[in-house]
């Protein structure tokens, strides 16, 4: 268990190093670890003397250390642990608990909702229009999990930033001189994760804490 933590921290030292210098290995991804770091400034600076800070506060660490492992990994071997997945949502429903961050049974509820929809019509919709599978079952197991942090309403929020950031990882891609094509894959967790991360540290935001 130490020596799998021990790496996991190391796999985050690198990618976040490496992504927010700009290094060769990870500068597509300089957004996403960019984005990381400015959410968690922007939630320690709006959570100082709020009610629920100590609460809300650990929860943030413990999400956004989740989520840069995620991007960590996904960034290097293509997957989303199911590990990682698992450990999102015991913290999703463990959040649940903090005043103003939903109910534990509507957020389960939604997330199942979630997970059939994205499970069956996105992708098939997706294979429709682009002609290839791009919608991976860990993406959509990761989506699925965020749910229980974020609630259906915050979906649309997620997916736009996702959207957004893989777009802009594409373009820094383009500009280093690589050839891509209307079937180019990319790594999606990382956009999904920081999707996810302003996603949330929004939601505190609006209940006036």
């Amino acid at each position: 268990m130490i020596h799998v933590l021990r790496k996991t921290t190391g796999r985050i030292s690198q990618f976040l190093g490496d992504a927010l210098a700009g290094r060769a290995s990870d500068r597509q991804h300089l957004l996403v670890a960019w984005g990381l770091v400015a959410g968690a400034a922007w939630l320690m600076g709006s959570l100082a003397g709020a009610p629920a800070w100590p609460a809300l506060t650990l929860a943030g660490v413990y999400l956004v250390v989740v989520l840069a492992a995620v991007c960590a990994i996904d960034a290097r071997y293509g997957i989303i642990p199911d590990s990682l997945v698992l450990a999102l949502a015991v913290g999703g429903v463990l959040q649940t608990s903090i005043p103003g961050q939903g109910e534990l049974l509507q957020r389960g509820f939604e997330a199942l909702v979630l997970f059939l929809a994205s499970g069956l019509p996105f992708s098939a919709a997706y294979r429709w229009v682009r002609g290839h599978d791009g919608l991976g079952l860990g993406d959509v197991k990761f989506a699925t999990a965020g749910v229980l942090w974020i609630g259906i309403e915050g979906v649309p929020v997620m997916l736009l930033l996702a959207v957004f950031s893989a777009v802009a990882s594409l373009l820094i891609l383009k500009a280093e001189g690589h050839e891509l094509s209307a079937k180019q894959a990319i790594s999606f967790g990382p956009h999904l994760a920081i999707g996810l991360w302003l996603a949330w540290v929004a939601g505190p935001l609006s209940f006036g804490f």
